[in-house]
């Protein structure tokens, strides 16, 4: 399905004392996001990212834009200081730029480039409003230099670019309308934006739709009018000019009014807070191993009834006036828990719900929000930690402990045979987790363990995933490539791309450069079999041509050492791999064309001498050694083996996740046990703020136990706060039980990453009020 999202950047406040603060930029982040995600406007998805540091803020665009299809539209919004460094690269500021030190703690744009280069969305509009500091200049400016050189940045991405500023201008605060809650206005250029979307004047050719032309004319005509001293410059690179970002609410009818100033800052935290609770309240019935089911409605007002949170979600009003914000921040967290681990959605919107209401009485009191949100992160930090210790106790992360993960909670649905199978796949894969699921003729389902090479840094083509949860890769008949030097220009890439354009390619280097990446994702992109880069294990020079050699043995492919120019080898050159299974973090080559007892040979003959000296998880990775289970699943038509095979893929995954992290007895328990066990956060205690939130860690277990009839979950809660890990709830029986006794076992690392994204929400939460 086609989907409209946004992702809305601002930074206002620097550490660096040499980036002066900017009023602006939140505000602007804020304004553009009511507009954008106002199902009459624009109807975009936004998540909005304020005052973040620079991997924060990479992270969140590198997720934006990865997994997409090309009719996804997707709009990237920055607003910030803009910096060019010494080699006049530009960079985007983050809250923690550091002017000295701009590789490691800045946004440059050749990242956001590649991400753009990388993404398969063919329908991006990016809207950039910053220019370079270094400069003052009165009446508000935020910078300036010398020169804006977007294009060279943004090229062949086929995009559409909108900027704040011509070449020598700087991009300017104070002249947009004041927001109304006295904390100051819009920059020129977002406020020309935000009215031309919220009031439908940008819709210059009357269609009812203000493209991105139509919206260029109508900023440029405005800044003009308000004599804003900038000119917005406009680049379409890929034929975008015509891409719908909006609607006009009424089509061809009077231009509206200027929309009128923005309430005080407490009733719009008040009413996104509505929005919340009014989506997490059904979503809560859905609860626990019995779920309640949600009554809804569907566009032609047929009720029907549901347990799925996605479907629930997606069915609910969508709230009015800023309460929307909230419903869509509940939206946003349940497609973001589902992407990271499919399990725990419910989970993390009571959660979500419960910290917001913690928060209102420091809102009320004044406290800043950026000092709240501080203090979330602070506190969620230790509970991730606290959580992954508990997990990870020593001897409970092996097989036992994979079983538990394993089994369902709720005995009516134990499928032995899918236990035991993804058990033996799990363990037999190791600690690398490369288990494919495939479909089978035949009925049940039947395993097999395989040698493989694998390389253990991952790979650098996450556009080629075809499992969004995993990332999972799987290349078939694929052509190798082996170099013992970097792949760095684009000729080297353009060269190998040519000479294997009917084959998947797989090129295996010590590094690879930029342009040689972008060669790589064009073709994979624009319909030719798939391209991988693949980094080697990082070693010495010495091992480098081991490793080199041992890739050689086991593929048949000559080894690249910069003697000649890739494009004048020939095709024998290469070798091959019957597949290629790959994570964001392993990549295992299946069947190589080579002799494998030769192979073996060779690979046992430089794991001998390591082993007194090394673990043999280190020698592995040095040799190249590893396991790639394939697990067969068969059934009684295409439809059952299909829906047999996502129950072994989510337990293959729960499995995994318990291998490598341990588990825990019971997520709900484990979370209402942290008002115990986690420390005071310092500098919240003083105004009960972190009594306040660890009390909030309580809210899924009450409604878990009140979903199934427990009578009194106050005293559930208490006894699992004194007792937990040695016993946990089980709503099966509305009973505190041994934990050895219980089904509820969760893996560890699922409860820390439904945490991060729970942050995620808060911070997004905090930035909007």
């Amino acid at each position: 399905m086609t989907v409209r999202e946004a992702l809305v950047i601002g930074t206002s406040a620097y550490e660096d004392s040499r980036l002066a603060r900017l009023r602006s930029p939140g505000l602007d982040a804020m304004e553009l996001s009511g507009v954008l995600s106002d199902p009459d406007v624009g109807g975009y998805a936004v998540r909005p990212v304020i005052d973040q540091p620079a991997h924060i803020v990479r992270r969140e665009i590198e997720r934006f834009f990865i997994h997409r299809k090309p009719n996804d539209q997707l709009l990237l919004y920055l607003s910030c200081h803009g910096i060019k460094d010494s080699k006049l690269q530009l960079h985007f500021a983050a809250a923690d730029t550091d002017r000295d030190l701009l590789d490691s703690t800045s946004v440059a744009a050749s990242f956001v480039n590649g991400q753009l280069i990388r993404c398969a969305s063919r329908k991006v509009l990016v809207l950039l409003d910053c220019c370079y500091s270094g400069a003052f200049r009165p009446g508000g400016a935020k910078s300036a230099d010398t020169s804006v050189h977007l294009l060279e940045e943004f090229k062949d991405t086929g995009v559409a670019v909108i900027t704040a500023t011509d070449a020598l201008q700087p991009a300017w605060e104070g002249d947009g309308p004041a927001t109304g809650n006295g904390e100051g206005q819009l920059s020129v250029f977002t406020a020309a934006a935000v009215e031309g979307l919220r009031s439908g004047r940008a819709d210059r050719d009357g269609d009812g739709w203000i493209s991105v032309d139509d919206l260029y004319g109508h900023v440029r005509e405005e800044m003009l009018t308000r004599d804003a001293r900038q000119n917005p410059l406009r680049w379409i690179l890929g034929g975008q000019g015509d891409l719908k970002i909006a609607r006009r609410a009424t089509a061809g009818s009077a231009p509206q009014p200027l929309p009128r100033p923005l309430p005080a800052l407490g009733s719009p935290a008040v009413e996104i807070l509505a929005g919340i609770s009014s989506a997490a309240t059904p979503l809560k019935r859905t609860l626990g191993p019995v779920p309640r089911r949600v009554l809804l409605s569907d566009p032609h007002g047929t009720p029907y009834s549901s347990t799925d949170t996605r479907e629930i979600v997606a069915a609910l009003p969508a709230g009015r006036g800023h309460a929307a914000l909230g419903v869509g921040l509940v939206r946003d967290l349940v497609a973001d828990q589902y992407g990271r681990s499919q399990d725990g959605t419910v989970t993390a919107v009571v959660l979500f719900d419960a910290l917001v209401r913690a928060l209102q009485p420091a809102l009320a009191r004044g406290t800043h929000p950026t000092v709240l949100n501080h203090t979330v992160s602070a506190l969620l930090g230790l509970a991730r930690e606290t959580l992954l210790l508990a997990g990870g106790r020593p001897g409970n992360s092996g097989e036992a402990e994979v079983l538990r993960a394993v089994a369902p909670e709720a005995p009516e649905q134990a499928d032995p045979e899918l236990t035991s199978s993804v058990v033996r796949a799990v363990l037999g894969a190791g600690p690398e987790n490369l288990v494919t699921i495939e479909p089978s003729a035949g009925f049940g389902i039947t395993s097999r363990v395989s040698a493989a090479c694998v390389l253990r840094d991952g790979h650098l083509s996450p556009y080629l995933a075809t499992d969004e949860l995993t990332g999972l890769v799987v290349l078939r008949d694929a052509a190798v490539l082996v170099s013992e030097v970097p792949i760095s220009s684009a000729d080297d890439g353009r060269a190998a791309v040519e000479m294997q354009d009917r084959r998947p390619l797989v090129l295996v280097a010590p590094s690879f450069g930029e342009d040689a990446l972008a060669v790589l994702a064009e073709h994979s992109l624009t319909g030719g079999p798939p391209c991988m880069a693949v980094p080697l294990p990082a070693s010495s020079a010495g091992w480098r041509e081991t490793q080199c050699k041992i890739l050689s043995l086991f593929t048949t492919a000559s080894v690249f050492t910069r003697t000649t120019e890739i494009r004048t080898l020939g095709t024998s050159f290469f070798g091959s791999a019957r597949r290629v299974i790959a994570t964001d973090r392993t990549v295992a080559l299946v069947d190589g064309g080579g002799a494998a007892d030769r192979y073996a040979a060779h690979v046992q003959r430089f794991r001998d001498p390591l082993r007194g000296d090394w673990p043999p998880e280190t020698v592995d990775r040095f040799v190249l050694a590893g396991t790639v289970c394939d697990l067969f699943v068969g059934g009684t038509d295409e439809g059952a083996v299909r829906e047999r095979r996502a129950l072994v893929r989510r337990a293959v995954r729960r499995g995994q996740a318990a291998l490598s992290g341990g588990v825990l007895p019971g997520e709900a328990a484990a979370l209402a046990a942290l008002a115990h066990w986690t420390a005071p956060v310092d500098g919240a205690e003083q105004d009960g703020v972190g009594a306040a939130l660890r009390e909030a860690f309580s809210q899924p277990l009450w409604a878990l136990a009140e979903n199934h009839g427990d009578p009194d979950p106050g005293a559930v809660i208490a006894r699992i706060r004194s007792d937990w890990p040695e016993v946990t709830y089980e709503a099966l029986r509305t009973r505190v039980v041994p934990a050895e006794e219980a089904g509820v076992w969760v893996p560890a690392a699922y409860t820390s990453v439904m945490l991060e994204a729970v942050e995620s929400a808060v911070t997004a939460y905090l930035s909007l009020v």
